[in-house]
């Protein structure tokens, strides 16, 4: 008899956005996907976030020790806030292929969090992160057929883009599970974390 095949979900931890930030980093998308001429998947403002650890694929059965670690890694944080700075890019061999928006702000507080969520999910079995924490917005990634010549004038024209200002405030962090679909990734939120209050000013 086959043994019944556990379920399990993607899922990923982030600082999520409030949807006045969602709604003006989706017009800066907007003015990308102008010059982009259709060679570029583009994130749905709804998606948009700062991820703090990818978990890949994790068993139904895991889930609560995930919970129980991210309660535990935010214990030491209060709130923050973070801003918008430059768009980025990442290459490959043939050119851009992934466009970000910066965030800049308390950085290094974001940073400290996400050092504490690395750890206290090694304790639950998650393998720590070795590369450096780079926090940033995915506006949209190329599509594998566009040539290498339309990347770098894309990559151009993403360099002359005005990035518009805007500051939010971090206050918890956000298990999230993505679902896989033909027209792009489905986000859901499984569970949210509050950061401790700040103390109140004397």
């Amino acid at each position: 008899m086959t043994e019944p095949t556990e379920k399990t979900h993607r899922l990923f931890v982030a600082c999520e956005l409030p949807e006045d930030v969602r709604h003006t980093v989706g017009g800066l998308v907007e003015s990308l996907r102008e010059q982009s001429d259709g060679a570029v998947r583009w994130v749905n403002p709804s998606n948009l976030h700062v991820t703090l650890k990818f978990l890949g694929e994790v068993p139904e059965r895991q889930i609560p020790a995930v919970k129980m670690a991210l309660q535990e890694a935010v214990v030491r944080h209060s709130a923050f806030f973070l801003e918008l700075a430059n768009i980025g890019t990442f290459g490959g061999r043939e050119g851009l292929r992934v466009m970000w928006a910066a965030v800049a702000g308390d950085v290094l507080r974001l940073e400290a969090l996400a050092r504490d969520v690395n750890r206290a999910l090694s304790v639950v079995g998650f393998e720590r992160e070795t590369r450096p924490f780079r926090p940033h917005l995915t506006l949209g990634r190329v599509r594998n057929e566009v040539g290498t010549r339309q990347r770098a004038e894309l990559e151009v024209a993403v360099g002359k883009i005005e990035i518009p200002e805007c500051e939010w405030r971090t206050t918890e962090i956000s298990l999230v599970r993505s679902r896989l679909h033909p027209d792009g990734a489905r986000h859901d939120t499984v569970a949210t974390f509050p950061l401790r209050a700040p103390p109140p000013q004397s």
